[in-house]
């Protein structure tokens, strides 16, 4: 709209088509014709009136320019025209373009508008003008205030239209705009705002890119926001706040806050009715009850509509998408976690504080959720009702309500009903998952977070709408994370009852640790008669602690009482302390007489384990026997009938990661439980000594044995990335320091001649002897590996150790000229060492065979020598006698030795020299395979083969020649080849290896080979057929289509099992083989040769069948094999176990539950060597 533009042209128009039309002087005082630069001026004093048709001028001076038309007019201008009147200081008037040009406050008005400024430019044949500076435009109750105004007054109308620039404000009674740029169009009755604008009605702010606003007769009826739509409202009240104990109140004000992509708003009288936001629409609206700030409600969608009555926000509507989280005041509220929602439509009801989700609901709060096809929201009494449509909504999707709590299965049902404060609800025809199991009920509320009620309830671990089994009940009670009770409880089959009970008793535990009955498995055994096993009960007090109890009874052996009770503590510590006892009874059947012959074994064990700060740890595992008879006698397996020591131990370990350094502490004890029958001379365990000096342990302990250890590092670190061949000298360090202890029995020789008995006090009782011994030994290893010529890894190695003890022996001659070992207490040390060279490299080579896929193949070859060389201490080292042995010459004139250290912690001295060279040859041969672009490493085997020779053996120098080759085809078949050959020959006559090397007739030598070993296994399987045929779907239920006898004779069988068999493995099969061929004596060479198979057909999806065998192939027998059977029977399983023959004859029958919960609901029986019969 160029207004100014306009008014320009017209008035150019107008002098062109009316010339006549000229300004004349009516009057003045003073009238005086002057000549001012050429031009002629007319001055005008006094009373000056001028008029141009309808125009009338007045003024008290001025000049007048005849020629050009122009006016110049000053004090007191006014200018009076059809109703109009403009005043002003100073005005200059075009008489041709009819042109008003005013300064000094002017101010033109008539009966419809008002209008001043700092200058005007008016038109007067148009009713127009241009004012600038400080402009007020008034009309028709509005004022609009800018730096520029551009109007223009139509004829017939009653008022301006205009553009106003620069700092724009429009005020009316009840609003208030302000933009950069205003556009009124008055035919239409539109404004146009722009250059951010806003809007303010009393406390509510609007806002955006642009805004439209729309009237009639004078009156705001709409608003356009097309782009960057916001919207304020400013609210106040109270907010409570914790103080010292006390709720106070403070003053609180917050901004309602909303935004959009666009806004529709509409006005009913001039007063907001609706306001409608579209894409990508939120609001932030803040709630108050009796002025007390409850919170605040953050929703999104795509549209949101507000609804207000009497200029009050009354309603909240949101379409698409929508979402929200309402956030309450934790001081104002019974609740204090947020409550997020979503649904299709979202209504909420101010008034009444309540928020319907409608369509796909969904409502979450601490740890709750809820969906539901509508939900209901009371934020006054903070209740949810939830049905799966809205009342009256014929047309939606049902959705079943159902609600999640944590720690806790869904819960669903028709009606649900829940209160956010009280976590109480209830739910009509409701039904729910409890760990493996499914509960259903007429009406299930709940108590608390961890009590529920139920009316005529069911619980079953099927899941088929009508299940195989079930259990009826009027009242049952769960209490979440401990257990289920119902009264009176009915176990139906199908829909048939069988039996009742007035109570019945179910974990809850979700899968955790919890306190409850242990089931115990009865059987009959001829060492045992008729036994009850495992009876008892497990006690979970806490998450740190457990106790499990149970009693053992056989009518030929007594009771077994046990306590095992295990505590932890994650990443701290743990440990069980067990306590047993078991009661021997008498096996009569007066049961008068069952404490005769009773016997009576206690046991006590402990372990425990802990981990402890800075690299520490400790552990311990003790354990008291009374006696070690009840395992001998009454052991249920061998390993305990085996158990005839009661072994304690204890460590302490500490670690310094960053010097290499750690130190640990043992403690150890071993006592021997039958000792005391081995020195009775009435027990059967009797051991009978046969010579003096014979000796007994009863206990042997190790108290303590410390060692403290220096990890491997560098004797001369490298300070820089400059190493040296001798930064790679290593060593390492250990210390030890060990003190045992020893309580025993001795012999001696008894009174008669040449017999011998356990050495016994004045008393006649068997005595016993200690023996206390304790030592530190030294030990360092320095080891330098270094490269030689880039490709050689060479590494010396020196071992060195030493040990301190506190007695030694020496050699003395006796009264009859024997010589003996005599102790000497007195501190002894003893240094021995070793050295060792090894050496090793890397050959590569490649085979460039390109067959197909195959490109090339790769061998690696890494041969190792090395060297060892441990020297005979009893000789002199380097020319100097180390005094380790004594020697002497025997009767037969053979010189002996008598080793100082042996019998003490030192142990034996190395006597004989050690020298010897170890070498091996390692092979890997690899392929590589190229597919495309692609190309991969494909191992193919490995050849390996060792051997040694021994430079200070008098004979058979070499030791056998050990190789070994191995390979896995395809990840599939492994295969296992060992060889051992000898260099030696083998004489048959003296059935034995002599020192002749074995050669052909060239006189090369030629290893004979004297073992090989051959072993493989691979493996098969078998998918299912498939057929062209489509089937139905239908309800899995694994016994309707194998047991179902009522089958219509038209339909089609191979259709019905179709879905069992379709697709899958069918079965597979596991082959191992072994062969064994030792031929060290050529002529008494030995075979075995074995083969296992391990079987599983899946006949159907039920069924499956295994079957294991072994096989002897040389005898041609069968060695073992047994057969299981397992029939899947939905919630129910059979499982059948046979072995017919062997050690583990047996047969083992089960039919049970698969839910762990019930799976003491069974039929089981047990057949074979321990049994009287099968079944």
């Amino acid at each position: 709209m160029k207004i100014s533009k306009s008014i320009f042209y017209l008035s150019l128009l107008s002098s062109l088509l009316f010339p006549d039309n000229r300004l004349r002087l009516k009057k003045a005082d003073v009238l005086e014709s002057k000549i001012v630069d050429g031009e002629k001026f007319q001055f005008i004093q006094g009373n000056v009136t001028f008029q141009k048709g309808s125009l009338t001028l007045d003024c008290e001076n001025g000049r007048y320019h005849e020629k050009k038309s122009l006016a110049y007019l000053y004090k007191n201008v006014k200018a009076f025209q059809e109703g109009r009147t403009l005043t002003c200081d100073t005005l200059i008037f075009h008489s041709k373009l009819d042109r008003l040009t005013s300064h000094g406050t002017p101010h033109v008005w008539d009966e419809d508008y008002d209008l001043t400024s700092d200058s005007l430019v008016f038109y007067t044949e148009l009713d127009s003008g241009i004012a600038v500076g400080n402009v007020r435009l008034d009309q028709k109750g509005q004022i609009v205030t800018a730096d520029r105004i551009e109007y223009v007054k139509r004829p017939d109308e009653d008022g301006v239209s205009y553009k106003a620039v620069g700092n724009v404000q429009i005020k009316d009674s009840t609003q208030t705009a302000s933009c950069g740029l205003a556009i009124y169009d008055r035919t239409n009755e539109k404004t146009i705002l722009r250059i951010k604008p806003v809007i303010q009605e009393r406390n509510r702010i609007l806002s955006g890119a642009e805004v439209i606003l729309s009237y009639k007769n004078e009156t705001l009826d709409n608003i356009f926001i097309p782009k960057q739509a916001h919207a304020q409202t400013q609210t106040s009240g109270w907010q409570k706040i914790d103080s010292d104990s006390l709720k106070k109140k403070i003053p609180a004000q917050f901004s309602d806050d909303m935004t959009g992509n666009l806004l529709r708003g509409f006005f009913v009288d001039g007063h907001l009715d609706s306001l409608r936001l579209e894409g990508m629409a939120t609001t932030l609206y803040h709630l108050f009850e009796d002025s007390i700030y409850q919170g605040n409600n953050l929703a999104s969608g795509d549209t949101i509509t507000l609804l207000f009555a009497d200029s009050t926000l009354d309603r909240i509507q949101i379409e698409g998408g929508a979402k929200g989280t309402y956030s309450p005041d934790s001081s104002a509220n019974d609740i204090s976690d947020p409550v997020e929602y979503r649904a299709h439509i979202i209504d909420y009801n101010i008034k009444a504080e309540e928020t319907d989700l409608i369509g796909n609901a969904f409502l979450q709060n601490e740890g709750t959720q809820l969906e539901a096809g509508y939900i209901n929201v009371s934020w006054t009494s903070n209740l949810l009702k939830a049905l799966p449509v809205q009342i009256g909504d014929t047309l939606s999707k049902a959705v079943q309500p159902v609600i999640k709590e944590k720690g806790r299965d869904p819960m669903e049902g028709d009606i649900l009903t829940y209160n956010l404060k009280t976590k109480k609800g209830k739910v009509i025809k409701g039904k729910t998952k409890a760990d493996d199991g499914f509960y259903t009920g007429n009406e299930i509320r709940n108590e608390s977070q961890k009590v529920f009620y139920i009316q005529n309830s069911t619980y079953s671990t099927c899941d088929l709408d009508v299940p195989h089994f079930h259990f009826d009940s009027k009242q049952m009670k769960i209490i979440n994370g401990d257990k289920v009770i119902a009264r009176p409880i009915i176990l139906n089959l199908g829909q048939i009852p069988i039996f009742a009970l007035p109570l019945g008793v179910f974990p809850h535990k979700g899968g955790a640790r919890h306190s409850g009955w242990i089931m115990p498995s009865y059987g009959e055994s001829r060492l045992r008669g008729q036994f009850l096993d495992g009876l008892g009960y497990y006690w979970a007090p806490n998450d740190y602690w457990g106790s499990k109890f149970t009693l053992s009874f056989s009518d030929r052996q007594g009771l077994a009482f046990r306590a095992e009770n295990a505590y932890r503590v994650r990443y701290k510590f743990n440990g069980n302390l067990l306590i047993e006892n078991r009661q021997f009874l008498s096996g009569t059947s007066n049961i008068s007489d069952l404490s005769d012959n009773r016997n009576a074994s206690f046991r006590v064990s402990w372990m425990h384990k802990q981990v402890m700060r800075k690299g520490q740890s400790f552990n311990a595992n003790v354990s008291y026997s009374s006696s070690g008879n009840y395992n001998r006698d009454y052991g249920l397996d061998q390993a305990t009938r085996m158990d005839q020591y009661a072994i304690s131990k204890a460590s302490y370990s500490k670690r310094w990661g960053k010097s290499g350094n750690s130190m640990s502490m043992n403690l150890s004890s071993k006592q021997d439980l039958m000792v005391k029958h081995k020195i009775d001379e009435d027990s059967p365990f009797y051991e009978s000594p046969s010579r003096t000096g014979s000796q007994l342990n009863l206990i042997n302990s190790t108290l303590p044995q410390v060692s403290f250890r220096h990890g491997q590092s560098a004797l001369f670190p490298s300070s820089g990335s400059d190493v040296k061949w001798y930064n790679n000298i290593k060593w390492n360090y250990n210390l030890g320091f060990t003190n045992k202890s020893r309580i025993y029995y001795e012999s001696m020789e008894s009174d008669s001649a040449n017999t011998y008995e356990w050495t016994q006090n004045d008393s006649g009782i068997v005595s016993t002897f200690n023996d206390d011994d304790n030592g530190w030994t030294h030990s360092m290893s320095i080891n330098a590996p270094q490269k030689l010529f880039k490709y050689i890894s060479v590494n010396p190695s020196l071992n060195l150790r030493s040990a301190w003890v506190n007695e030694s022996f020496v050699a003395r001659l006796d009264s009859n000229g024997t010589m003996e070992k005599v102790s000497v207490p007195d501190f002894a040390t003893r240094t021995t060492g070793s050295f060792s060279l090894s050496a090793n490299t890397k050959v590569y080579g490649l085979f460039p065979i390109s067959i197909g896929s195959l490109k090339a193949i790769r061998h690696i070859a890494t041969p190792s020598i090395g060297y060892a060389f441990t020297p005979d201490f009893s000789k002199e080292l380097f020319g100097q006698d180390l005094g380790y042995f004594y020697s002497y010459l025997d009767t037969n004139g053979t010189k002996q030795f008598i080793d100082r250290f042996s019998g003490t912690m030192a142990g034996n001295t190395p006597k004989s020299e050690s020298k010897s060279m170890t070498f091996s040859l390692n092979n890997s041969f690899q392929a590589k395979m190229k597919s495309g672009k692609e190309a991969k490493k494909v191992d193919l085997f490995t050849w390996r083969m060792n051997s040694s020779y021994n430079f200070v053996a008098d004979s058979m120098n070499l030791a056998n020649l050990r190789s070994g080759i191995r390979s896995k085809i395809a990840n599939k078949l492994n295969l296992d080849l060992s060889l051992t050959h000898d260099f030696y020959q083998y004489d048959s006559e003296k059935y034995r290896r002599i020192n002749q090397f074995n050669v052909n007739d060239a006189g090369i030598l030629q290893p004979r080979l004297i073992n090989a070993n051959f072993s493989t296994s691979f493996r098969f399987s078998g998918k299912r057929w498939t057929d062209t045929f489509e089937t139905d779907d239908v309800e899995t239920d694994t016994l309707s289509l194998e047991e179902d006898l009522d089958v219509s004779p038209l339909s089609n069988p191979l259709k019905n099992i179709k879905s069992s068999l379709i697709g899958g493995k069918l079965w597979n099969s596991t082959v191992s083989l072994r062969y064994s061929y030792n031929i060290a004596n050529p002529d008494d060479p030995k075979k075995t040769f074995w083969l296992g198979s391990n079987s599983t057909i899946q006949m159907t999806k039920n069924w499956r069948f295994s079957y294991n065998a072994r096989f002897d192939m040389i005898e041609k027998s069968l060695v073992s094999h047994s057969l299981s059977v397992h029939r899947d029977i939905h919630c129910w399983e059979l499982s059948l176990n046979w072995t017919p023959s062997g050690i583990g004859q047996s047969v083992y029958f089960k039919l049970n539950v698969k839910s762990p919960t019930l799976r003491d609901i069974k039929i089981e029986k047990r057949g074979g060597r321990r049994a009287k019969s099968i079944f």
